[in-house]
């Protein structure tokens, strides 16, 4: 399979033709044909040691900077020209991603990186969920560029990463490296961590950077920090580009009109591999690949990064190591960063139930995107209860109508992914396919009253205390709600350390699905 580029360089042309007529016109055709392996990271968030996954009905050990070094080492040693590419979300989801390092917190993630020798990445949405002074000193404890070409300052409207893009000299070529942020950004980060900033359209910024770039390099790559269809999008509207890598975490891959679009599965599941042959500002042949990096396994990981493994380990467990509680069996989630279809998990239901145990509220609701990890059978430590909740979210509490409790789950349903944990009330709904909207939600009980009944709202004036996360509440309220919260009042609870304290109380955690969210057929 081949893929041409729509705009092949004058200068590349000329300088063929001049070594042509220098060997006298001998067939020298294939030594101009350079090759580049682009091995590819993002979504690690906070991940430095292997996990558990099942694979086939067994458990398997997957990911940890050990086995990405392990595997980057015999890449290396095969294969010659090899560019090293993350795009973001190094931060958020472990406690490797929130303790200090050489005092920079998450510091020891950029550190892990430079350990890699990667070439260059861009930031993503989550390494502002400290806040964007802890962005610009990742950027400067990086060894390698940061890009990004689309978020500036709202008054001044310079850009607020020192770069739109990057050229690279590698194996003869010019290879420009440009990245974009979802447009969303604004929207899936707190406000007060992003006030100031803009989030400019994503094609019309590429095309007029693409189209300086274009004179310059032999290859372009855009990081994508987005949907995979986003990258599509890219693909079929930037001319001049020959690369789409994107942060989708779904391991997919397309030949879009000659353009690459490629993603992997996140969370060090795998790297993504794609080796592509160059000719004449053309990419005339390409192998592309997951690489999975299975940890269950003898590995020779680089020593510099072992002894930073270990360094991450020591920090966090003389902290974390407190055992809090023990889990009867697995407690299981089928939220982040897989879609959330059915709706109900056994974590869900826990963390909606710790929400209303610590605020007395009628009604507790929390998105699944928000549970970032499972709680296995055993020991809980207080980790294991930070891994579940990164975020430091606040409980928030509110009211809702019964109307709007309607309206909230119809948008719920009609959202597909990301849905509600519930707590406080059970309700039963039909697939967004099978019902028009406004027409899915069939029944709701509140607390043993019925509030919904065959789609009819039978109290919709009467009101229900809520408590949710501050993500939900104080920043996409769009989102999850469609209308703006009225009479909230954030506690300054952190939800992390009330699951702490609820644990601490009970000490046992064995929760399972229990048909509060049922899908009719």
């Amino acid at each position: 399979m081949q893929t041409t580029r729509r705009n092949a360089k004058v200068g590349i042309k000329a300088f063929r033709a001049a070594l042509v007529l220098g060997l006298a016109f001998s067939l020298v055709g294939p030594l101009f044909s350079k090759t580049i392996t682009i091995i590819h990271s993002n979504d690690i968030h906070g991940i430095y040691k292997p996990y558990k996954i099942k694979v086939e009905e067994r458990e398997r050990l997957i990911g940890g900077m050990e086995a990405v070094s392990h595997y980057l080492n015999m890449i290396r040693a095969e294969e010659n020209n090899v560019f090293l590419i993350d795009l973001g979300d190094i931060l958020t989801g472990t406690l490797a991603a929130d303790i200090e390092y050489k005092g920079l917190p998450g510091g020891a993630m950029i550190e892990f990186l430079n350990r890699l020798d990667y070439d260059v990445w861009c930031y993503g949405n989550h390494e502002f969920d400290k806040g964007q002074p802890l962005v610009l000193k990742l950027v400067k404890s990086a060894k390698f560029p940061t890009v990004m070409s689309n978020i500036v300052y709202e008054k001044s409207g310079q850009l607020f990463s020192p770069n739109p893009y990057h050229i690279f000299d590698l194996a003869g070529l010019k290879i420009g490296v440009i990245a974009v942020m979802e447009e969303n950004f604004l929207q899936e980060v707190y406000k007060d961590k992003v006030r100031g900033l803009k989030v400019l359209p994503i094609v019309p910024v590429l095309n007029s950077y693409v189209t300086q770039l274009d004179e310059k390099t032999d290859l372009i790559v855009v990081l994508n920090h987005a949907p995979f269809d986003q990258g599509v999008r890219i693909a079929r509207n930037v001319k001049g580009i020959d690369i789409v890598l994107v942060s989708a975490e779904d391991g997919r891959f397309k030949d879009v009109d000659g353009v690459l679009v490629k993603s992997t599965f996140g969370h060090q599941r795998t790297l993504g591999y794609l080796k592509v042959n160059v000719e004449e500002d053309k990419i005339i042949d390409y192998e592309e690949k997951l690489i999975w990096l299975w940890a269950d396994k003898d590995m020779k990981p680089s020593p510099q990064i072992t002894s930073l493994v270990k360094e991450v380990e020591a920090s966090i467990k003389s902290e974390y190591a407190r055992v809090v509680g023990e889990a009867k069996f697995d407690q299981t989630h089928k939220g982040y960063p897989q879609k959330n279809e059915t709706g109900e998990s056994p974590l869900g239901n826990w963390i909606t139930d710790v929400m209303r145990w610590k605020t007395g509220a009628q009604i507790g609701l929390h998105n699944s995107g928000g549970i970032r990890a499972e709680i296995f059978k055993g020991p809980i430590t207080r980790a294991n209860v930070f891994d579940v909740s990164p975020f430091r979210n606040t409980l928030v509490v509110f009211k809702l109508t019964g109307q709007q409790i309607k309206d909230i789950l119809e948008l719920d349903v009609e959202r597909g992914q990301d849905r509600f944990q519930v707590s406080g009330f059970r309700y039963r709904h039909y697939r967004k396919n099978a019902r028009p909207p406004g027409e899915r939600v069939n029944y709701v009980e509140v607390d043993g009253e019925i509030v919904v009944n065959k789609g009819k709202v039978l109290y919709p004036k009467k009101v229900y205390t809520t408590v949710s996360n501050d993500y939900l509440v104080g920043q996409a309220e769009g989102k999850y709600f469609s209308f703006p919260v009225t009479c909230q009042e954030n506690t300054g609870l952190i939800l992390e350390q009330v699951m702490v304290e609820w644990l601490l109380e009970h000490k046992v955690l064995d929760y399972k699905v229990e048909g509060r969210i049922v899908e009719l057929k």
